[in-house]
């Protein structure tokens, strides 16, 4: 059984490999491109050579074993009855073919979309055994032609767009295996059509398989329909709601409503032994301080043995003999591993890309006396701020001796004061080669690579950091700022609250909190979390723009202009004369609002946003005065031209100008 996870591809498509392998992971699923835009970018020359590079380094044989699985966007809907909205779908998911065959992934899990005809009631439960109605009939036959004309402009093609069966919400097809079927048999090349099948929408759809007789029904449903060897991809996700309910909400495995029957029926049939078994379950927050998809995989792998799976008191392990054991649980391998490994190195394992020159030998030895007493010194210059001596004394330790983590961990830190990020880095990564259990090589590491703008490979750093001291504070802090600097918002919140938890008094940590909560989406957390940090602290001016923009998504306009207000006074800059300008404009005071924005452009006279505000402005109060004014009305298109000629790529300025005829 090949078990893997859907993982992101942030900062490039390899790095996803590259999670999935530092995992313990057999497989990956991702997506190839941002999925939820309509025009993706395709991965450049270099982004394809990673991504082979990676994949070699894992001893995948992906043209064979099909180990990766691509995920097409969510908009793409080739049932659509909109011909134009189908169109876009076709190019959109053409281009996702298109990557698949460029990187050289085999199979493509595709949801069937929606007739988008007449409405469902929540209530109404899904008929499993009837066929289609017209509006689903006429919704698979242009799902079935979308497929086709695919076909058609890409002939030779060797990628499998896998169906996905579905809960059925609202007017969404495939939530019975015989659609499925329906659209495999519509297709006019069907040797291109495979399937996935997802236990969660499977039993949220109305598939009961809490007990050994339903799953094995289910199971015998799905070889009738689709056929076994036709199910290329499994996505293992427990259900959050009940069998029947029609909603797509996935819950860690066992501790929703599927049921251990379930996991353990899909795991054991022998035709799916090679088939990805993706999990695509909450990833948020830690399970005892370890990766929630490994606390997944290993309820799966119990489950498949037949044992019965605690749900309070989980085991800690995954059970041995099943997979292949050089990445059973890297994470761990990664504290204590040591000559065993000595075939294998660790950037090897982890798909690293060493910056280091000297590539030291495998393993750490103990200082010698002579050794110790060179570390004493070298400590004692840095504990008296005498940097340089230091780093000359830890660098002749390692001339030396270049198998001390503590001399790497030294260079490093000396290195990282004269803000030679690039060298620190490198001697961090000596020092985690030789000892990975060693924190401050990990950390020290983490924020080097942070700096240097590597954020996913600085984010692995920290995590490994805190699986050796999961109570760090500035490691969960620098932790959240990683996952905030690649707008991960939802992941940052975790280690933002522990950092919170950890130091309730420190202000910087309230502040990253308050900006983790609102970039998913909770400004009214926010608000909460930036008041705290201005008692804790003297409002910063990055803390009185973050609390203002809260305010503004929160529509408190007037707390806003108070805010703006403080912003001037700490910092009377061009952007907060603007942003106060913003602030009074929003609770109706026109004229504060123009001798704001007034005030910015006599500072700089080509900020284009506060060429904006004047304009709004006076725009504003030519229409309020009946558009009598002549003289408002040119005011007011020369602002917006002055605006224009700073940034020409302004389409609602270019509509206002034509709407209001200035």
């Amino acid at each position: 059984m090949r078990i893997g996870s859907h993982r992101s591809a942030a900062g490039g498509v390899a790095n996803a490999i590259r999670e999935a392998v530092a995992l313990g992971l057999d497989c990956v699923q991702l997506f190839t491109a941002n999925q939820r835009q309509w025009k993706p970018r395709q991965p450049s020359q270099k982004e394809c050579a990673d991504w082979f590079t990676a994949l070699k380094a894992t001893g995948w044989n992906n043209a064979q074993d099909h180990r990766v699985v691509s995920h097409n966007s969510y908009l793409v809907n080739l049932a659509s009855p909109d011909a134009a909205a189908r169109k876009k779908s076709i190019a959109l998911q053409r281009s996702e073919l298109e990557r698949c065959e460029m990187l050289g992934i085999r199979l493509c899990v595709m949801h069937p979309g929606a007739h988008l005809s007449g409405k469902r009631l929540t209530t109404e439960k899904n008929n499993l055994q009837a066929d289609p109605s017209v509006e689903e009939l006429a919704g698979i036959k242009r799902l079935a032609s979308s497929l086709d004309q695919l076909h058609k402009e890409l002939p030779g093609y060797k990628v499998f767009t896998c169906l996905e069966n579905t809960v059925g919400a609202g007017t969404t097809l495939g939530y019975n295996f015989n659609q499925l079927a329906l659209t495999k048999a519509l297709v006019g090349d069907p040797d291109r059509i495979a399937f996935c099948i997802d236990t969660c929408h499977a039993v949220a759809a109305g598939y009961n398989m809490d007990t050994t007789i339903s799953a094995k029904n289910t199971l015998e449903l799905i070889d009738q329909h689709l056929g076994v060897k036709h199910v290329r991809v499994i996505h293992a996700n427990d259900s959050k709601f009940p069998c029947g309910s029609r909603k797509d909400r996935h819950a860690h495995i066992l501790d929703g409503e599927c049921g251990q029957a379930c996991f353990r029926a899909v795991t054991r049939v022998g035709a799916w032994k090679k088939v990805p078994m993706i999990l695509e379950t909450p990833k948020e927050g830690l399970f005892q301080d370890r990766s929630w998809d490994l606390e997944n995989a290993n309820r799966l792998l119990r489950v498949t043995k037949g044992s019965i799976l605690s749900q309070t008191n989980p085991s800690s392990k995954l059970v041995g003999g099943i997979r292949r054991a050089p990445v059973l649980l890297l994470l761990a391998a990664l504290i204590f591993i040591n000559t065993a490994c000595k075939s294998k190195s660790l950037s090897q394992i982890r798909g690293d890309t060493p910056t280091e020159n000297i590539a030291p030998a495998w393993g750490p030895t103990p200082p010698n006396v002579k050794e110790s007493a060179q570390l004493s010194q070298a400590n004692l210059f840095v504990e008296s701020g005498d940097y340089d001596n230091a780093l000359t004394t830890f660098q002749e330790i390692l001339q030396e001796n270049p198998k001390l983590p503590e001399a790497w961990v030294g260079v490093g830190q000396m290195q990282s004061r004269k803000q030679d990020w690039a060298q620190a880095q490198a001697a961090f990564a000596n020092a985690t080669e030789l000892d990975s259990s060693n924190f401050e090589a990990q950390f020290g590491r983490g924020k080097a690579l942070q700096v240097l703008n590597q954020l996913v490979d600085s984010i692995r750093a920290y995590h490994r950091a805190l699986l050796i001291r999961p109570e760090d504070f500035d490691t969960n802090l620098n932790l959240a700022t990683a996952y905030l600097q690649l707008d991960e918002g939802r992941s940052a919140i975790v280690f933002a609250e522990k950092a919170v938890k950890l130091k309730p008094n420190s202000g910087i940590a309230r502040i990253n909190l308050g900006v983790a909560y609102e970039q998913a989406g909770s400004p009214g957390l926010a608000i909460a979390q930036y008041e705290i940090a201005a008692e804790l602290m003297e409002p910063t001016p990055q803390l009185l723009t973050n609390l203002l923009n809260a305010y503004a998504q929160s529509k408190r306009y007037r707390e806003a202009v108070n805010a703006a207000l403080l912003l001037v006074k700490l910092a009377p800059r061009t952007n907060s004369y603007e942003r106060l300008g913003w602030a009074y404009f929003r609770v109706g005071d026109y004229d504060n609002s123009l001798l704001s924005y007034r005030e910015a452009i006599r500072m700089d006279p080509n900020h284009w946003p506060s060429w904006n505000g004047i304009g709004v402005n006076l725009l504003n109060a030519w229409i309020v005065g009946g558009k009598k004014d002549a003289g408002l009305q040119a005011s007011a298109k020369s602002a917006f031209d002055r605006s224009l000629q700073q940034n020409p790529e302004q389409p609602k300025v270019s509509k206002l100008i034509k709407v209001y005829k200035l």
